[in-house]
């Protein structure tokens, strides 16, 4: 990934951390009836069981390693080239820097590993209409966290480190797990979801650990990874994951 990561950094965070994770799985499945499973079947099923937790551990970390190395590309195509995309996440951030910005301070404030996601959330209120629903959100996982409200205990709530004051001080008198716990309404209502369905559909994430960009960047570059990782983000990916309702609210938008 030149501009981003060397052959041996890479290998590191992809290749070899992905197959540790996959063959730590197997392990703890062979024989089971889940062996076969896929990754994201896995997580959804083994959250909510604190005995099982090194199974969702395991699947829901290689779910989230390939979900931000996927995005990635040699010659990544720009935002630039979709058109509703960039004017959907507009109508929620009003405008792409705000939404760089954000993103990467919020990944830059983090002070454990884990991952930042760019997620678009079904039954959020947007910004500009009470009318509106659906809009974009970041939200900020720790270890192997997972952004899917029908986690259930593993989905991670608002963190005050990373937020602002103001979204921190609205949830935390109803909510002390976030907007998106498992004790809010939205969690209860993402919990009556069966398996597979959602609310929250992410489309990009950024890897904070570590291992990730240690190597070519050293202990001290993590806001230069975090720079360098924006410029190498393929867009038609995250055009490609992203829910066919955000689109159409972009051009409900721009027709006025």
């Amino acid at each position: 990934m030149p501009g981003l990561f060397s052959d041996t950094g890479y290998r590191l965070g992809w290749t070899t951390y992905q197959k540790m994770m996959l063959q730590k799985l197997d392990e703890l499945l062979a024989g089971e009836p889940d062996e076969n499973a896929d990754v994201k079947a896995l997580l959804l099923k083994y959250a909510r069981d604190p005995q099982t937790a090194s199974v969702f551990n395991h699947a829901s970390m290689a779910f989230n390693n390939h979900f931000f190395y996927q995005a990635l590309s040699t010659s990544p195509m720009k935002l630039e080239r979709y058109s509703l995309l960039q004017q959907s996440l507009i109508k929620t951030f009003g405008s792409i820097d705000t939404l760089r910005s954000t993103f990467l301070d919020t990944a830059s404030a983090m002070f454990a590993p884990g991952f930042v996601w760019l997620v678009w959330c079904k039954d959020a209120e947007g910004p500009q209409s009470a009318r509106s629903r659906g809009a974009w959100r970041i939200l900020a996982t720790y270890a192997a966290g997972t952004p899917f409200p029908e986690a259930g205990y593993r989905q991670q709530g608002i963190d005050a480190n990373t937020s602002s004051p103001a979204s921190y001080e609205k949830y935390q008198a109803t909510n002390p797990l976030g907007s998106f716990g498992s004790h809010s309404q939205f969690g209860q209502d993402a919990a009556k979801i069966p398996p597979g369905g959602t609310t929250v559909a992410p489309v990009l994430c950024l890897s904070t650990w570590e291992h990730s960009y240690i190597y070519d960047f050293g202990l001290g570059g993590k806001r230069k990874y975090l720079e360098d990782w924006w410029a190498a983000i393929d867009w038609y990916r995250v055009e490609q994951r992203t829910p066919k309702e955000a689109g159409e609210a972009a051009g409900r938008s721009l027709l006025g």
